[in-house]
């Protein structure tokens, strides 16, 4: 049974209840426990992010060459290894780099040439390429089903009004804009009775009443824990933008052990085809600096609220492309390819830059303009899934068809393993 609507049931002389603002695809849910496996979450920064701006080159002659007012000098960043460098806005990013949690994979994307954003992002939601990448369910989807009756309603959550694409085909995803979304809606009088009439209603019904009551029951624990009286643990401060805001709910829902197993979050804005300095001297302040700050401030607050679940959370940020070596002549940079993509982890190998890096020379290019995809975006989902989901080769074959996953990237160790190990494979 579908819903179109954001709002699960409607009216108990109907036999259903709304709960406002939640847009749920299924009414077969209930809440189970939490699962052994990491909890998933994904970011997706939607627009094509200007990789080079955030994890910058900035030793190398080609970069400025390339970017004489957009390139960011050593007083820009935080430098990484004395080629690569954090702009500075991104200073959360930063900490978590030293601290030795954040893997970054510059060069990622996939081996088509496509530079639009409707079909690249199509690309990464779905885990797939060619014709294939324009019908197929999500990439996420297909991990999670198949679904049971008895799944949480949390199994899978987006932050936004409607499941994200990579959920697509996953009967149990739940949309809402933040936790207080998920509630009984109903006249402030008369919602206890209401709550009270749908149970003895369910109670009796073999077919969704045992779902039923775990969905009533879900939501009181929801209801009980509104978003104004969450108080972040650890002494994070999450910063007053969408996005924390967005990383905030999360953190609240995890720490309800309501089932959780994933959850997708969008940060939009990242198209800075012109002004990406809004004309400021300094490329690490301006446009892009702000929207890299948003990033960072909220991921940096998400993680240090959820210190006493690092072990059980893992992270990774993506974008549909990256943008041009060279700026354009509106201060700012068109669609390219290679990309970057970020891990947060507390099973991070090491504090290093990871993949293999292209170059910026002429020959090295993409098409003779674009940073090279040398590492595909599905060798660093199919590491996540396997070093912390347990999945096995044969289902990456299923998840990913058609991409060959024969060697790991290598930024995460091996479950159970301690830093110190450092020789290991995930095909042994």
């Amino acid at each position: 049974m579908k819903i179109p609507r954001r709002q699960f049931l409607q009216g108990c002389c109907a036999g259903i209840t709304a709960m406002a603002g939640a847009r749920l695809t299924n009414v077969t849910f209930a809440q189970t426990p939490a699962s052994s496996r990491d909890i998933l979450v994904t970011v997706f920064l939607r627009g094509g992010m200007d990789a080079l701006s955030l994890v910058a080159p900035y030793a190398d002659s080609e970069y400025h060459n390339a970017r004489p007012e957009l390139g960011l000098e050593s007083s820009n960043v935080v430098d990484l290894n004395g080629y690569f460098g954090l702009n500075n806005a991104a200073s959360g990013l930063a900490a978590l780099y030293a601290a030795g949690h954040l893997a970054l994979i510059p060069a990622c994307g996939f081996p088509e040439a496509n530079r639009s954003h409707f079909d690249a992002q199509d690309i990464f939601d779905r885990g797939l390429t060619g014709n294939a990448a324009r019908n197929g369910d999500g990439w996420l989807s297909r991990h999670l089903s198949p679904s049971n009756p008895m799944d949480s309603v949390f199994r899978a959550v987006s932050l936004a009004s409607e499941p994200s694409v990579s959920l697509e085909g996953f009967s149990h995803s739940l949309a809402m804009t933040g936790a207080d979304d998920f509630s009984l809606n109903g006249q402030w009088n008369n919602v206890n009775a209401l709550r009270l009439a749908l149970r003895n209603m369910y109670a009796a019904d073999p077919l969704i009443g045992g779902v039923a009551l775990q969905t009533l029951d879900a939501a009181d624990i929801v209801e009980a824990a509104p978003d104004e009286d969450y108080v972040p643990k650890n002494g994070a401060v999450y910063p007053n933008t969408d996005f924390a805001k967005k990383t905030r709910s999360v953190a609240q829902l995890i720490r309800m052990e309501l089932g959780m197993e994933a959850a997708t979050i969008d940060l939009g804005g990242w198209d800075t085809h012109e002004n990406q300095s809004n004309g400021n001297s300094n490329p690490s302040q301006g446009y892009f600096a702000n929207m890299a700050k948003q990033l960072a401030d909220g991921l940096l607050a998400f993680w240090t609220d959820l210190q006493d679940y690092h072990g059980r959370i893992t992270v990774v940020v993506m974008s549909e492309f990256g943008r041009r070596l060279r700026e354009n002549n509106s201060r700012g940079t068109d669609h390219g390819h290679g990309g970057l993509m970020m891990v947060l982890s507390a099973n991070v190998r090491e504090k290093k830059v990871y993949g293999r890096w292209p170059g910026l020379a002429q020959e090295q290019l993409f098409e003779s303009v674009d940073v090279d995809a040398t590492t595909d975006f599905r060798a660093v989902l199919a590491e996540i899934l396997r070093a912390r989901r347990g999945v096995g080769l044969q289902e990456i074959a299923q998840l990913f068809p058609g991409f060959n996953y024969d060697k790991n990237v290598g930024f995460f160790l091996p479950e159970g393993a301690s830093t110190a190990a450092k020789d290991w494979n995930l095909f042994e």
